[in-house]
């Protein structure tokens, strides 16, 4: 009897620890260049995610942000909140809220939310595939834009076009629509101590379908020890229809330490 009781305690023990774990990635990128160009840049991208039940809450941070001579020349923000309930081996109810703020983009912001459903369609030891879909409620507002007396944009980061009484000012215009997202996630573990991944991800105007956005994450990872890890890893962003004047894409290629814990 003594025995079973202990058993149930050490089980009931594990079962909490298991709850409570809080897994975390993060990804960490710095550049610094003196002399003839002064440079800096910085990324911080994090994951962590937190499991109980049936239930799950992950958090994904991506921040970038870059200096040339003392002028900011990047500054991305990007974040995403993600709510699972399983009610099935390999289906999940989701809910997604995102946000974005890319001083570069043409846009102030970018908000969206909505609930969707997850399915894993592949996990084993060496691959991991899964796919995700949401109806959400978006919102994209878009930057003012400040031209000269030539016609010429004054870009950001400007000092104070307001003070230039020879600038024109076009006020930037905010737009709500509903959208579907689709994004899929896929992981190779090609060995113990090395991994390809991939991220796709699609986000469409539910009633104009040439407003959509992009974006993809193609890396690898390689392991230095139980914690660290050496990834290299690419993304691009892609805008089907930018505010006017900003380019459709931005890409980034990124060297960084991860850790893992």
């Amino acid at each position: 009897m003594k025995k079973i009781i202990g058993l149930s305690l050490l089980c009931a023990s594990m079962l909490v620890a298991e709850e409570s774990a809080f897994i975390t990635h993060t990804e960490l990128g710095y550049v610094e260049t003196s002399g003839n160009t002064e440079t800096t840049s910085a990324t911080l991208d994090f994951k962590g995610k937190k499991s109980w039940d049936r239930n799950s809450i992950q958090f994904d941070l991506d921040y970038l942000y870059g200096e040339e001579n003392g002028i900011e020349n990047n500054n991305k923000l990007e974040t995403e909140l993600n709510y699972d309930y399983s009610f099935a081996k390999n289906v999940s109810f989701n809910y997604l809220v995102g946000y974005k703020d890319n001083k570069f983009s043409g846009f102030n912001y970018q908000f969206y939310t909505g609930p969707g459903v997850k399915y894993k369609a592949v996990e084993n030891d060496a691959h991991k595939l899964a796919f995700q879909l949401n109806a959400l409620y978006a919102r994209d507002s878009q930057t003012d834009k400040y031209y000269d007396a030539l016609g010429e944009e004054i870009k950001y980061p400007y000092v104070d076009p307001s003070k230039d009484l020879t600038a024109s000012t076009v006020i930037g215009k905010t737009e709500e629509y509903g959208s579907f997202f689709l994004k899929g996630d896929y992981a190779w573990k090609i060995t113990d101590s090395f991994k390809f991944i991939q991220m796709l991800s699609y986000r469409v105007d539910a009633e104009d379908s040439d407003i959509y956005f992009i974006n993809s994450k193609t890396g690898v990872e390689s392991k230095i020890s139980n914690i660290f890890s050496m990834g290299v890893n690419y993304k691009v962003a892609y805008v089907n229809t930018p505010p006017v004047g900003n380019e459709r894409t931005d890409r980034t290629f990124t060297v960084s330490l991860i850790i893992d814990y």
